[in-house]
């Protein structure tokens, strides 16, 4: 598993130059802003959870057929997780498996949805439940695509990166956290003295990225280790479902949802779930569900994560540590009662 750093667009041409027959799968939007720095042919398509589809990967595979790929066709999947996940997919079914790489235009993507090969579609509502575990040729980090963010898309890669020192940094955690909290004040006071925030983020962003690649390395089918990764993703999949909003946002209310299922089962004290909520409020990311958490227990118990009759949840010791809880179905509702 490669991550490659590039500091500039640019750069990113000489990695391919080895490359035969490239074919560059790109969001819409982003083909809009940089679709002219990859000089190859282009598929884009709207990158949504619509879209992320059987239905979508047929109309990739159509036009992919369309442009001559073969055996030996590379593809470049330029976007954020979603069109990593479903250009990833594409690309390990189109003629049983083809070379791909992604360029994660996210933050989002950058610290997880473009790192350990997990690729897949959504199917009847339910997230990425049809897929394939197959890695990429390489990702490519670059900070200068995540200029163009808007704050919601930021904040939700921001839950995803402090999720994964959650797991297992808590120096990182009380560091960035630290940084986002002075950026935030700064920007709420309109200061003229504003620090450049993506320069002094972007070595916690590549220090996450290289945290999961050292996990997914250790564990790549999710058999032990990896499962930590899905810290507050049993509640946000959950969310997703119910409400519709975007990952990052329904992430970072899960993660606080697990903090608060692990006071409750006696697992962790009260004084650590506060700190993770009150820090992810005063950065101003989201904490609560739009949902009631009593009507999630239907969507958890589909799950991908459930096993025979109980759920596995991620949940939390102290920030830096967490394990593995199995929870019954019969006892779902029990354990979701009254965390909001």
């Amino acid at each position: 598993m490669k991550l490659l750093n590039c500091f500039s667009p640019e750069e990113i041409m000489p990695l391919l130059s080895q490359e035969r027959h490239v074919i560059v799968i790109i969001d819409s939007r982003v083909k809009a802003l940089y679709g002219n720095i990859f000089p190859y042919q282009q598929i884009d398509f709207k990158a949504n959870e619509k879209n992320k589809s059987l239905f979508q990967v047929s109309k990739l595979a159509e036009q992919l057929m369309e442009k001559g790929a073969d055996r030996d066709t590379f593809i470049l999947a330029v976007g954020g997780g979603i069109t990593t996940d479903i250009a990833g997919f594409t690309a390990s079914v189109y003629f049983r498996g083809i070379r791909f790489a992604f360029v994660p235009t996210t933050l989002l993507a950058q610290v997880d949805a473009s790192i350990g090969g997990k690729n897949g579609v959504n199917f009847n509502g339910f997230k990425n439940v049809i897929g394939t575990i197959n890695q990429p040729e390489f990702t490519i980090m670059c900070p200068s695509f995540l200029k163009t963010l808007s704050k919601a898309d930021f904040n939700g890669g921001i839950a995803e990166m402090l999720k994964t020192f959650i797991i297992g940094d808590q120096e990182s955690y009380f560091k960035a956290v630290k940084l986002l909290k002075r950026a935030k004040e700064q920007e709420d006071k309109d200061s003229q003295n504003k620090i450049d925030i993506l320069t002094e983020i972007y070595p916690f962003i590549v220090k996450a990225a290289s945290i999961k690649v050292a996990i997914v390395e250790k564990d790549m089918y999710e058999t032990n280790e990896r499962k930590f990764l899905n810290l507050g993703h049993t509640f946000a999949h959950a969310i997703e479902k119910e409400s519709g909003i975007p990952h990052g946002q329904a992430v970072s209310a899960g993660i606080v949802l697990a903090a608060k299922l692990s006071v409750k089962l006696s697992l962790m004290k009260s004084e650590v779930a506060q700190t993770i909520e009150k820090d992810f409020k005063t950065m101003g990311l989201n904490t609560e569900s739009p949902v009631p958490v009593s009507s999630l227990a239907n969507a958890i118990s589909r799950d991908k994560k459930r096993s025979g009759e109980t759920v596995t949840f991620i949940l939390i010791e102290e920030i830096g540590k967490c394990f593995k809880h199995p929870i019954y179905i019969t006892k779902l509702e029990e354990a979701l009662y009254d965390l909001s």
